[in-house]
């Protein structure tokens, strides 16, 4: 199996959670977008929603601190504010929504992975809401994800990583109730723009 095929069915049997009855995947397509990141997409026409994980590479981030990709997801859920449809965490940007609204949440997803609020603030209660979770064992955490791991985290930990992160770096997993072309434009238009340089964006607290 190569390795589009791996990462593709890796990624899916993560969204499958979402719908466990929908596993008959086409054959996956994989590609990359002009400034690195790799894109994969997978229709499933019985699957109700369209489904979406953004994550990333790990041979890319092999010498991460203990805990801090757990820590910026906690940062990135505290910017999702109203959108259910949205989330952090098992080291990847998660989506589930309707067809219809698939390149709508993805530009939104997009726009919060790309320039997240990181800030003293909103530090302090996504580690205060992590390390609540670790305590009250209420989440199966890697076992590097522990209280001594995330209180010797900082700010400038989490900064620093976010700044580290760009497109050819990421994947993009789109499946489900999607359309070839219609999921390769909005992953276009969600991820099109993003620059190979990451920066942290102005709305970050210096």
């Amino acid at each position: 199996m190569n390795k589009i095929k791996t990462i593709a069915f890796a990624a899916l049997s993560i969204l499958s959670v979402y719908n466990a009855k929908a596993q008959n995947f086409k054959e996956p397509v994989g590609y990359k977008l002009k400034n690195g990141m790799n894109i994969i997409i997978s229709e499933n026409d019985r699957s109700p929603k369209a489904y979406s994980s953004f994550t990333l590479d790990a041979k890319a981030f092999s010498d991460k601190k203990d805990g801090v990709v757990e820590l910026l997801n906690a940062v990135l859920n505290e910017n999702v504010r109203k959108n259910a449809n949205i989330s952090f965490k098992d080291n990847s940007g998660k989506l589930a929504t309707a067809n219809a609204d698939l390149e709508k949440d993805l530009i939104e997803m997009a726009s919060l992975i790309q320039n997240a609020t990181i800030d003293q603030k909103t530090f302090n209660l996504a580690k205060a809401k992590l390390m609540a979770s670790i305590k009250l064992q209420d989440y199966d955490f890697d076992q590097t994800v522990n209280e001594n791991s995330i209180n010797a985290l900082t700010l400038a930990d989490v900064k620093d990583f976010y700044s580290q992160i760009s497109p050819e770096k990421t994947f993009l997993t789109i499946a489900g109730d999607v359309e070839l072309n219609a999921a390769k434009a909005s992953a276009k238009k969600a991820f099109g723009n993003w620059s190979k340089t990451q920066e942290i964006a102005s709305t970050v607290a210096k």
